[in-house]
């Protein structure tokens, strides 16, 4: 498991813990019908943002052309002899 990989895990297990703590408590702070709406508007902008987001690498043409898959062959000229 590479660096980079332990620490994105680690740190969804966290966000994940935080998620349902916050939950948790905000239910017995705001009630049950109070949270369902913040909880679908929160839904609704990560859906928003996930459509919404850009690619990282934007593709840059290719000044070359690309090589044919497949050799091509030319017809030859029989001698008459």
């Amino acid at each position: 498991m590479t660096k980079s990989r332990f620490r994105n895990t680690v740190l969804g297990i966290g966000a994940a813990a935080a998620a349902l703590a916050l939950g948790y408590f905000g239910v017995q702070q705001l009630g049950r019908n109070t949270l369902f709406p913040i909880a679908a508007a929160v839904g609704g902008a990560g859906a928003i943002s996930y459509v919404l987001q850009k690619p990282n690498q934007p593709q840059v043409p290719n000044s070359e052309p690309e090589a044919p898959t497949a050799p091509i062959k030319t017809q030859r000229r029989r001698n008459k002899s």
